[in-house]
């Protein structure tokens, strides 16, 4: 399962964050503060990712304002809504200025970041209702470019999910989904849920902990996890990044399996030497760093293309 070793880098970085807590012994509040801290930590010394123009926004919830980033180019190729990451407790737009503003500029798309209501304080469907709302209204700033959805771990699960709405009630149109290692389901029975991943600070009981807050057993909505739906036939080209060292990795590899067997195109960005959270480490890790350009090629791709790329990402 984890063929190649953990990136020297990687390994040298995760060292200086301090040895991993439990998830269960972290508030909300201290897990918000150490994702800032580290996102702080990891663009520290990065150049600026100019855009032509930013403004925030506030957009129509069936749960009140929805504060987004919108990052508009000169000359927009397509609109991509992103979606962070953060276990649904964590992170916001600040958070992922980079990753957002690295895809704008990569890709020329209008990027609207989604600062979506979290856990514990907005139990579920709160985080999905605001990314579908969010979508909803960025659907119509560019009806004529393509619409893609975009998010990282908690986000990829959500973008996902919005995915599979979106079929199921024929629309809003989109053309593309990309789910950098999204928890595509709760099992914890896995391969890689049960092996030695070589990345300390995500355990088994961290993942437990996290689902059980999200979604527990009996949530009754099919737009949990977009791994559990019946069928995936009819969703929009795929782009799966998957990081070898990673709990979710066998999960997500069994939903781009299905994500084929019902025809639907898909590229699968395997990084092996790579864990969980890479993107946010971009800006300071030179594997995170190509990480990220192959896939904001693959994005590109996808927007000129209408599918996504038959190479190996």
């Amino acid at each position: 399962m984890t063929e190649q070793p953990v990136d020297p880098d990687v390994t040298a970085l995760l060292a200086r964050l301090g040895p991993p807590v439990p998830v269960a012994d972290v508030t909300a509040d201290e897990m918000r503060k150490g994702m800032r801290d580290a996102i702080d930590a990891f663009t520290r010394d990065a150049e600026p990712i100019a855009v032509h123009e930013v403004v925030d926004e506030v957009v129509p919830g069936r749960g009140g304002g929805i504060p987004v980033r919108v990052y508009r180019p000169r000359t927009p190729t397509a609109v991509l809504v992103y979606l962070h990451g953060g276990a649904w407790v964590a992170g916001d737009i600040d958070t992922h200025e980079f990753v957002t503003r690295r895809f704008s500029r990569d890709t020329g798309a209008t990027v609207v970041s989604v600062d979506y209501r979290l856990l514990p304080e907005h139990p579920f469907p709160a985080q999905f209702d605001d990314s579908w709302d969010a979508v909803s209204w960025a659907a119509g700033l560019h009806p004529d470019l393509p619409l893609l959805v975009a998010g990282d771990s908690a986000g990829g699960t959500l973008t996902g999910c919005v995915a599979l709405r979106a079929r199921d009630e024929g629309g809003p149109r989109i053309d593309g989904q990309v789910l950098v290692y999204p928890a595509t389901d709760d099992d914890l029975d896995t391969p890689s849920m049960l092996g030695d991943t070589g990345d300390p600070r995500i355990t088994r009981d961290d993942l437990r902990h996290h689902f059980h807050r999200y979604a527990p057993p009996g949530t009754g909505t099919p737009y949990a996890y977009p791994g559990q739906a019946a069928s995936l036939a009819g969703l929009p080209p795929a782009v799966l990044v998957i990081a070898g060292h990673d709990r979710l990795r066998s999960a997500e590899e069994d939903f781009a399996r299905r994500l084929r067997e019902a025809g639907v195109p898909v590229t699968v960005q395997l990084d092996p030497e790579l864990v969980h959270g890479w993107i946010d480490f971009a800006p300071c890790i030179p594997a995170a760093d190509r990480a990220f350009t192959r896939l904001t090629h693959t994005v590109s791709h996808l927007i000129r293309t209408g599918t996504t790329p038959s190479w190996p990402s």
